[in-house]
């Protein structure tokens, strides 16, 4: 007989059975939902890490330009609207005649076509030929023995004292290989090769020569060197950086120190302070340092100007991510510096303008501060608040070339001090040792030294020996 209610009752539970296999599932369906959704998220901020890294070249981060591959880097220079080459006004360059030609050739016909004799009175138009020779003086020295033919002494006659060899080889070629090797950015292998082709095989040096000549150009810029020192320690403003040379298997640091008038090269197994410590000007010197952004120089007691084509770089890479903050903090940068090159700019600009840009600086850093906080990324150390931070903290640094008319925008002096080294670094692949770098930097100080205060460069290594 069927009961009803007992049918009612099982249906019942049969009904909250199910409910509560739905009710699970439901819930381990939000779990596995809500753990996509992390995982999600997290792989979207990996994708958008890897793009940034990936989207930065030479014009949005300190990553040199050797590493752009073939990628096309955008100009950042703003057209000016004028057509190419010189400008109206603009002094225009020509070939010059010699004042003193070594030779003269008179071009005078004797006898007219009618047979009479022309006569000459100083009249004339000229041209100049002009061409390099490469001629090998071979001179030859005999010290002969001889016998008097009164008192039949013996004489024995002396070389000069510079002939130590049977082959002496004269201060023009050593200056020449000085020059090609630490000016050039050429190998030594190439040098022996390019001399033994210019002289018709009648110049056979081995490598090991060529060394011995840069060591001996090298001892001889002691004196120099420390004069270029104290003209540093002396200077107003200075620029610092370095850059890593391979010595061997090892790392090291080529370090430079300069200005407008003076270059010093120094090389060292450290980067920060050990180095500058041991090179000798920072610690001694009150004037403005023009840097990178290296935290170990700030424990030198002088002023401190940081490089803003890095900052504008920096500012860049996160323009391009659509930071409202660096696209007005580029446009004030750049207004600034456009400022400060107007006539004497730098010495007229009101403190009144001064203020501005300070309070202008702060307010964009406020800004940027106020868009990191509001986004989803303000629980991350991401490159934008590891910026403003730093932007924030530096400001004297970045803005005090608005102050002091001596004070340049960016450390682009260095940077065209150190671009050589690089391409000398590439030619050779490597220094073989520590002296062999160590001769290469006191040889350029002196080279680019006398380059910018407009002295002959082969004169100047002629003069080393």
């Amino acid at each position: 007989m069927l009961n009803p209610a007992k049918d009612m009752m099982r249906h019942l539970h049969e009904l909250m059975s199910r409910v509560e296999i739905l009710e699970t599932k439901d819930l381990e369906s939000q779990k596995i939902i809500k753990t996509q959704a992390t995982k999600i998220l997290e792989l979207e901020q990996e994708n958008k890490r890897l793009r940034d890294i990936i989207n930065k070249d030479s014009s949005n981060s300190s990553k040199p330009p050797s590493s752009d591959g073939y990628k096309k880097i955008h100009n950042s220079r703003e057209k000016t609207g004028k057509k190419v080459g010189g400008q109206p006004g603009h002094k225009g360059h020509w070939r010059e005649m010699y004042l003193e030609p070594t030779e003269i050739v008179d071009h005078k016909q004797a006898v007219c076509e009618c047979g009479g004799e022309i006569e000459y009175k100083g009249q004339f138009i000229k041209k100049q030929f002009t061409d390099v020779r490469v001629v090998t003086d071979v001179i030859e020295h005999r010290a002969y023995v001889g016998k008097c033919l009164c008192c039949k002494k013996k004489h024995h006659n002396e070389l000069p004292s510079n002939l130590i060899n049977s082959v002496t080889y004269g201060s023009y070629l050593k200056a020449l290989v000085i020059l090609l090797c630490v000016e050039g950015n050429i190998s030594l292998n190439r040098i022996k090769s390019f001399l033994e082709e210019l002289t018709s095989g009648k110049i056979k040096i081995s490598e090991g020569t060529l060394v011995n000549w840069m060591n001996e150009a090298a001892s001889k810029t002691d004196q120099e060197i420390a004069q270029i020192k104290l003209q540093l320690i002396a200077s107003k403003v200075i620029h610092k950086d370095e850059t890593g040379v391979d010595v061997g298997e090892d790392l090291q640091w080529l370090h430079v120190t300069s200005n407008k008038e003076v270059t010093l090269y120094n090389v060292h197994p450290k980067r920060g302070s050990e180095a500058d410590d041991a090179i000798g000007i920072l610690p001694v010197f009150k004037g403005v340092l023009v840097r990178d952004h290296l935290k170990s120089l700030l424990k030198y007691l002088c002023k401190h100007q940081e490089c803003n084509a890095h900052i504008l770089r920096y500012l860049k890479a996160e323009a391009e991510k659509g930071r409202a903050w660096a696209i007005e903090m580029i446009e004030l940068l750049v207004r600034a510096h456009r400022e400060t090159l107007t006539g004497n700019a730098k010495e007229k600009l009101s403190q009144q303008r001064l203020t501005y840009y300070e309070q202008e600086y702060d307010r964009i850093i406020d800004l940027g501060i106020a868009e990191h906080k509001s986004s989803p990324e303000r629980h991350y150390r991401t490159d934008n608040i590891k910026l403003l931070e730093r932007m924030q903290e530096y400001k004297s640094a970045h803005l005090l070339f608005l102050s002091q008319a001596d004070v340049p925008f960016d450390n682009n002096q260095a940077e065209r001090d150190l671009r050589m080294i690089k391409t000398k670094a590439k030619v050779s692949g490597c220094f073989r040792s520590e002296k062999g770098v160590q001769n290469f930097a006191a040889i350029k100080s002196i080279l680019s030294t006398a380059r910018k205060q407009s002295k002959n460069l082969f004169q100047k290594t002629l003069a080393l020996f």
